[in-house]
């Protein structure tokens, strides 16, 4: 077996197996590769990625990105977890994990090389090996030294019929959708008649959120030609034949990945985000996809993850629209005891403080 580094001169060829194999999904892809890199200056992302040659054909690849975090080396993407590696479909089962140790053995050499003191792995449930085989129903993660970190996911099945997903929907969404549908009107922009101008309207609203964390203007173009690429597509809430809301959605391999919303905060308290998911749901259903992850789960804190009450209220608006939740398998891998240490540290005190909060509430 060989290790080759990925060069952009190799992007068509890894983008080509990312559509083979069944381990793969969008964010396998250089496009979301070159995404992360170009996500924030001060990261001081460099690409480290790398694919395995067996017999002289690629056998797997391995996206990964070295990130300056505070000072400290890490493997990561955009500061949280990136993609696991994805194997090719030909392997057997004897030649996958020989593939699997060949490949984290590599990533722990890449690691001393470069001091690097984390590396952040996530799972993607919408690649074919898992949300339609099932072939990986355990985090695979911890067989390398990873700890566990996983999350949950909702994931709704668009096989079903439009009339069983309504059912499915919780009351109070299915009011909301029903006012909004008397006051708004949906647009569906994918490769077919998306425009500059369109999408110029969509990243206004999104810049006028102050929440919003600053990025380079490239993500957003980048974000564009997907949808020219036909890799998204976007949905516009209008009423009275202005936008004023939207939702940006990813589409790798006949299924989807709902990306991000946003609104007009002159709207006032329209269910903009009710009516334009269950238009998105309708329009999904037409078009043929199989699966749609509308969105990770975040119940309580745990030692990796500190949910605000946004993102808590986020995940039960997400769970509101039916499907069911799944595991989203993610790990982490230290690689220095002191910087091991201070993170858990941090991570039991705040757990702690949050205890003594919620008591005395």
């Amino acid at each position: 077996m060989e290790i080759v580094k990925l060069t952009q001169e190799k992007y068509k060829e890894w983008d080509a197996f990312c559509l083979e194999s069944d381990d793969a999904w969008f964010w396998h892809t250089s496009k979301w590769l070159e995404y992360t890199l170009n996500f924030q200056v001060n990261n001081q992302s460099e690409s480290r990625s790398f694919f395995l040659l067996k017999d002289g054909k690629m056998a797997a690849i391995c996206p990964l990105i070295l990130e300056n975090n505070n000072g400290a080396m890490e493997f990561s993407y955009n500061h949280y977890y990136g993609p696991v590696p994805a194997l090719a479909n030909h392997l057997t089962r004897n030649e996958r994990k020989a593939v699997l140790k060949e490949i984290f053995k590599y990533i722990d050499c890449l690691a001393k090389q470069n001091n690097v003191k984390r590396v952040m792995l996530r799972g993607a449930v919408l690649n074919p090996s898992l949300v339609e085989a099932r072939e990986q129903p355990f985090n695979f993660l911890m067989q390398f030294g990873f700890i566990d970190a996983s999350l949950n996911t909702q994931i709704l099945d668009l096989r079903r019929s439009v009339d069983e997903l309504r059912r499915g929907v919780r009351h109070g969404h299915d009011s909301d959708i029903d006012k909004a549908s008397k006051i708004l009107t949906a647009a569906v922009f994918d490769c077919s008649n998306i425009t500059r101008e369109v999408f110029d309207k969509y990243t206004d609203l999104h810049h006028k959120d102050p929440g919003r964390a600053k990025r380079k203007s490239i993500t957003f173009d980048m974000m564009y030609d997907w949808i020219k690429d036909g890799d998204a597509f976007l949905i516009g809430a209008q009423k009275e034949n202005k936008f004023i809301g939207f939702s940006y959605f990813f589409i790798f391999k006949n299924n989807v990945y709902y990306g991000s919303a946003c609104n007009d905060s002159k709207a006032g308290n329209l269910p903009i985000a009710h009516f334009i998911q269950w238009e998105a749901i309708q329009w999904m259903c037409k078009q043929g996809i199989k699966f749609y992850e509308i969105g990770w789960q975040y119940y309580s804190d745990t030692l990796q993850n500190f949910p605000s009450d946004k993102e808590k209220y986020i995940s039960q608006f997400k769970r509101g629209f039916g499907g069911i939740s799944i595991p989203l398998f993610m790990g982490e891998k230290y690689y220095d005891k002191d910087y091991f240490l201070g993170t858990y540290d941090s991570r039991i005190k705040k757990y702690g403080d949050n205890l003594e909060r919620v008591e005395n509430e």
